[in-house]
Parts: structure tokens; sequence; C-alpha cells
């Protein structure tokens, strides 16, 4: 794995094609993305080894530390519009509200998912979590006390990132065996729709569409990826 650098993508939605953004120059394994439609900001929970907030330019993918939330393995981010607030979720199921100006963590409950990615639904007021690995289950999540409620299981996801994008109707989903999925929210069977460029990725937002804002022209999600190096390196697993 090529520690020294945690690089930024665009991705169109429609055709998959990639367009590096630039390195946020920060270290961290298994992050998460959110973006915050209040303030048009997103945000960045680099994940294993590294448990600071940033914020992400979107424009250069450069990080700026926001501040320490303390929380080991943070593998899972999002943005809630309804209530306004950044919530996290960590390895050992437990459920967090993260404070936007200095990064510090509540804890609001447990709900015993391994998180791979944490996304918003504006459309139905509904914080969605992925699991990593396993049948990769889809839950919705109180955003009150963090209790996970299932709504369908596509099968095997490997540690992922997940976005609603609200154009297309589905969820992206991109994984650590450098697959993107779609992923229907109504039957929840995942589609592989592209091997993006070999690399795994972990962390993906549609900014601007999932939490209520407005959705950028032309739309496009960014995906945050770490550059790998060595054979086997895709079979990695978070735990």
């Amino acid at each position: 794995m090529d520690d020294a650098t945690n690089s930024l993508y665009t991705i169109d939605p429609n055709t998959y094609a990639l367009t590096f953004v630039g390195n946020t120059g920060v270290s961290g394994d298994f992050g998460d993305l959110a973006f915050n439609t209040d303030n048009n900001t997103a945000y960045w929970v680099p994940g294993r080894g590294n448990n600071s907030l940033y914020t992400i330019n979107l424009s250069t993918g450069a990080a700026t530390l926001v501040g320490s939330h303390g929380v080991n393995d943070l593998f899972a981010l999002a943005y809630d519009s309804a209530t306004h607030s950044l919530y996290g979720d960590a390895t050992n199921g437990n459920f967090y509200s993260i404070n936007i100006n200095t990064g510090a963590a509540t804890l609001l409950g447990n709900n015993g998912v391994y998180p791979g990615g944490l996304t918003y639904r504006a459309d139905i007021n509904q914080l969605v979590l992925v699991q990593a690995g396993g049948n990769g289950s889809f839950y919705s999540i109180d955003p009150a006390t963090g209790q996970a409620t299932l709504l369908g299981s596509p099968g095997f996801l490997n540690d992922n990132g997940v976005a609603w994008d609200p154009e297309l109707g589905v969820y992206f989903v991109d994984d650590w065996n450098g697959n993107l999925y779609t992923v229907d929210p109504n039957t929840y069977q995942s589609t592989v729709v592209s091997g993006l460029n070999g690399d795994p990725f972990d962390g993906i937002i549609f900014p601007g569409g999932g939490g209520g804002g407005g959705v950028p022209e032309p739309a496009s999600l960014l995906l945050f990826g770490t550059a790998l190096a060595g054979l086997g390196s895709k079979l990695r697993r978070k735990k």
C-alpha cells in the first residue's frame, strides 16, 4: 500500500469516467467523505491511523484539519440536512455526532454494525449505513440513538463507501476490490458498473445532490481513494 498519497477523483455517474483531482496530503485508511449542504463543504475522516476530521477542497483535493474526534476506526461519515448534523460510525458499532467546528465526537449509541459507508437521503429523510464485507447489508439509522434497521442485503461488498444519487435514484458504492456498484433502493440488488482504475476506493459523495442542496452541473460523484502497491492488496480487509 502506498501511504504517501490519498487521492480525490471525480467520476461521471453516466459514463463512469474517472478524473484525478488531487492528493489530500494526509495519511489514513478506510475513511469516508460527507457533504454538508448547509455550507457546501466536504468533510473527511481518514479512518484507521488518523483520528481527525478534515475539510476537503473539491477543486484541489487538499485537506484542512478541523480537529480531533479521538475515535479509533471511524469508517463512516454523513451529513444529515434535517438535523443539520454530521454523524460517524466506528467499527465497534458506536455511532457519534461530530462537531463540524472542532471535530469533537459525542457518543449517541451503538448499532452493532461494522461500517463501510454512510449516506443521507433527503427525499425520504433517511440516514443509510452500509455494512463492510459480509452480505453488504443496508440499514436505516436513527440519528438520535444510532439504532439500525435492516433495509436489504445486496450481497458481499468489500470495505466501501456509499452515496445516494438523487438524479438517477440509485445508491453508488465504491469498494476495496476496485469496483463501482449501483444498488437499487427498492430491491437492494447490486450491479457492478465499473472497475474504476483498478485501485481500491473507500468514500464517495454526491456534492449538493444527496442532502437537499442544488445538484452541480455537470453532475459528478467524488471518490476518495488510496493508491496501493503490491500483489493481493485488493483483498486486504479492514478486519
